[in-house]
C-alpha cells in the first residue's frame, strides 16, 4: 500500500513540476511543450467534414518535426496557384443580414435594405500602415445590369474604430433588376494581397432570388 501510494505521489509531483517545462519522449532536450522522437499513431478519431467549426490542418515542417496547423482554406494554394476562395449562396425573397462571406481580412454581405457592405477582421492594416489611425481604401467596381456592364471608381474611410463595423461597399441597390453581377476589386495598403468580391442576384422563381457571395483573395507572391 506504501508502494502505491508513492507511486500516485510521483505521478502527482512530476505533474506539477511539469507544467512549466518541456516534456521529451525518447529525447533529453524537447523543444516544444511535447516533445515525441519517433512515430505517433492515432487509431480513432471523429469525421467532422461538414463541421465548420474545423477550419484548420495539422502540418508538420519536414526538417525539424514541428506540429502546427494550416487554415483549411489555403490547401490549395502553391506557387502558381496562390489564391483563397470562399463564399455564400442562398435562396431568398429579400437578403438575409446573417449571410456573410469572409476570406482573409474582409467580411461582406448584402442586407436587407438591399445594399452590398464590408468590413474588416482585424486591425492589421492598421498596424502595417505605420499605426494610423485612419485608411481610405479605394477600389473599383465592375457592375452587370439587364444585359448592360458599367464601371465606377469608390473609396470608403475605416478607422481603427470603426474597421470592424458594416460601412456601404456600393450604393447602387441590387432590388433595380432581375439579375444583377458586381464585381469589386480591394486591395488594402500594404497587406500583400488583393481581394476580388464578387456578389449576384437572379431569379430564380416568381418570388425567389439566388444569392451568391463569392471572395477570392489573391496573395503578393516572392519574385
Amino acid at each position: 500500500m506504501k508502494n502505491i501510494f508513492l507511486f500516485i505521489f510521483s505521478i502527482c509531483f512530476a505533474s506539477i513540476s511539469a507544467q512549466n517545462q518541456n516534456i521529451g519522449i525518447d529525447t533529453e532536450n524537447p523543444t516544444r511543450k511535447l516533445d515525441v522522437n519517433g512515430n505517433l499513431r492515432v487509431t480513432t478519431a471523429n469525421n467532422v467534414t461538414n463541421s465548420t467549426s474545423y477550419d484548420r490542418i495539422v502540418a508538420v515542417n519536414n526538417t525539424t518535426g514541428d506540429v502546427d496547423y494550416i487554415n483549411i482554406h489555403s490547401v490549395p494554394q502553391t506557387s502558381t496557384n496562390n489564391v483563397e476562395v470562399r463564399r455564400s449562396i442562398y435562396n431568398a425573397a429579400v437578403p438575409d443580414n446573417t449571410k456573410e462571406c469572409s476570406c482573409g481580412d474582409i467580411t461582406f454581405r448584402i442586407n436587407n435594405s438591399n445594399t452590398a457592405e464590408f468590413k474588416f477582421n482585424s486591425s492589421t492594416m492598421f498596424v502595417t500602415n505605420s499605426n494610423a489611425t485612419s485608411i481610405n481604401i479605394g477600389y473599383g467596381i465592375k457592375r452587370w445590369v439587364d444585359n448592360t456592364y458599367n464601371f465606377v471608381n469608390r473609396n470608403v474611410i475605416f478607422t481603427n474604430a470603426n474597421f470592424s463595423t458594416y460601412q456601404t461597399l456600393d450604393t447602387t441597390l441590387f432590388s433595380s433588376a432581375s439579375g444583377s453581377v458586381r464585381i469589386y476589386t480591394i486591395v488594402p495598403p500594404k497587406q500583400n494581397s488583393l481581394y476580388r468580391i464578387t456578389l449576384t442576384r437572379v431569379s430564380n422563381t416568381s418570388t425567389l432570388f439566388t444569392y451568391s457571395l463569392i471572395c477570392e483573395k489573391f496573395y503578393v507572391q516572392s519574385i
